[in-house]
């Protein structure tokens, strides 16, 4: 009896025994072998010791930020538009949104001496008495620090050609030529208040019988006020030297009511701008412009003397313009051509001609 009480308790507790150590293998919980530590995010430019926004497209529109926005401060401002205290205070106050959602601005300038290398070409329709023109011309433009690079000395020589179509019924060259040196020298005198100056003297003539008058130099001498961060009043006076026009004063306002517009209120250069795309490295703008054309040149009269010849025009143009960092674009353009005069010093014959077209476009550089 006893023996089998025994044998019946061992075959009860076999199974029990089984049990328990498939439960210890069921509840136990792998340790991992080695402790990982958290990696740190590495810290962006704009807010240490953060993460950084993933990318934006290259490309974009007014409204439609695109690429990723850099700090006011990192940015060369232009020229008498943005003064010392938007580039270096102004940066340590913006929002997160405004850093993040506003583009990068072009530099207007680049960092070594040749700043510009620019040729254009202008095509007026005509004919006959109704004179048409061809008008071919390239410049270069040199930067020195005079005495520092706020305060910048441009030295820009430049030359150009002039091929008339007609008149009939007045002798005039086939050809006008012009060569030039200007000098520009632009200041920041105060917080507000800034000066351009500048002096042209250069040979404008037929080069059949040169004489003094084909030598000619006019100037202009501009001073801007900032009112405030969007608005720059500016005056002042350019000495033309033609016939014609000897003197024009200057005087008018620039407004920028934001970063995608620009009124020029200018007399006697008017002109409205406006962005429509961007991406990285350029800028897109359409714009329409008033200018004042034309000029004297000293050319061979048809009685073998020397004399003067003015031509006179005033042009209402539409462009498109592709700006790019460091001051280089490109553009086209398209005007009406109206007022327009052909006349000599010491000859009574005048000449007014028929409006017309006018294109025109350039590359710089």
């Amino acid at each position: 009896m006893l023996g089998a009480a025994s044998l019946g308790t061992l075959s009860f507790a076999a199974p029990a025994m089984a049990q328990d150590q498939q439960w210890r293998a069921a509840g136990s919980i792998a340790r991992e072998e080695e402790f990982q530590p958290i990696q740190r995010l590495p810290a962006t430019e704009i807010l240490p010791g953060t993460y950084k926004l993933p990318p934006y497209p290259s490309t974009g529109s007014p409204g439609n930020p695109a690429v990723p926005a850099r700090l006011v401060a990192e940015n060369p401002p232009e020229l008498n538009i943005i003064n010392d205290d938007v580039e270096k205070q102004d940066a340590l106050f913006l929002t997160e949104d405004e850093v993040f959602t506003s583009r990068p601005k072009l530099s207007p300038a680049k960092d070594g001496i040749l700043q510009t290398l620019a040729i254009q070409s202008t095509w007026i329709a005509g004919s006959g008495d109704n004179i048409g023109m061809t008008e071919v011309s390239g410049s270069a433009t040199l930067g020195f620090p005079a005495p520092s690079r706020e305060s910048p000395l441009l030295l820009t020589p430049g030359y150009g050609m002039i091929f008339l179509v007609g008149p009939d019924s007045i002798e005039a060259p086939s050809t006008l030529y012009q060569a030039y040196l200007t000098t520009t020298w632009m200041s920041q005198l105060t917080e507000k208040w800034g000066t351009v100056l500048s002096v042209t003297p250069g040979v404008y003539s037929d080069f059949q019988l040169t004489n003094s008058d084909a030598f000619r130099v006019s100037g202009m001498a501009i001073l801007t006020h900032k009112t405030t961060d969007r608005l720059q009043l500016m005056f002042g006076v350019v000495y033309l030297n033609r016939d014609d026009i000897p003197i024009l004063p200057v005087a008018g306002l620039i407004w920028t009511p934001g970063d995608d517009y620009r009124l020029e209120l200018t007399f006697p250069r008017p002109r409205y701008s406006q962005l429509f795309s961007y991406g990285e490295g350029y800028e897109d703008w359409w714009y329409v412009t008033g200018e004042f054309g034309g000029g004297t040149w000293s050319v061979e009269h048809p009685i073998g003397q020397n004399d003067n010849l003015t031509l006179t025009d005033y042009r209402l143009l539409l462009g498109m313009e592709r700006k790019t960092d460091g001051g280089g674009k490109s553009f086209v353009e398209i005007g009406y051509v109206f007022g327009r005069q052909l006349e000599y010093e010491h000859d009574p014959a005048k000449l007014d001609m028929s409006d017309t077209i006018l294109l025109r476009s350039g590359w710089w550089y």
